[in-house]
């Protein structure tokens, strides 16, 4: 018992050592980089990566909210139906696929 518990002590003062050792490199204004030296293995060697590099960039505002009517989607619908009947390939299946959405952005577009 006593044992964890030095165990859980060092592997918290490891973890401490290695937040305190960690070095923030400036980056460009529109993301940050971090950097996190890797800690020397007992027998001395470095364990690969020596060096993690994590960039964070921001979240772009996600696209606008596509609304289809219901007649329209009823018409995928029908066009995906008899294309997957009409298939007797996995090729002409997804060029079916491929159409019916062709066929489905012209209407988005009128």
């Amino acid at each position: 018992m006593k044992k964890r518990h030095i165990t859980a002590i060092l592997l918290a003062a490891l973890c401490a050592a290695g937040a305190a050792q960690a070095q923030y490199a400036p980056a460009a204004p529109a993301s940050q980089e971090m950097q996190f030296p890797s800690m020397p293995s007992k027998d001395g060697s470095q364990s690969p990566p020596s060096t993690l590099r994590m960039t964070v960039t921001p979240e772009q505002a996600p696209p606008a909210v596509i609304r289809d009517s219901a007649e329209s989607q009823a018409q995928y619908v029908r066009c995906r139906e008899v294309s997957d009947r009409a298939a007797v390939s996995n090729a002409q299946m997804q060029a079916g696929v491929a159409q019916c959405l062709k066929e489905l952005e012209q209407r988005r577009q009128q």
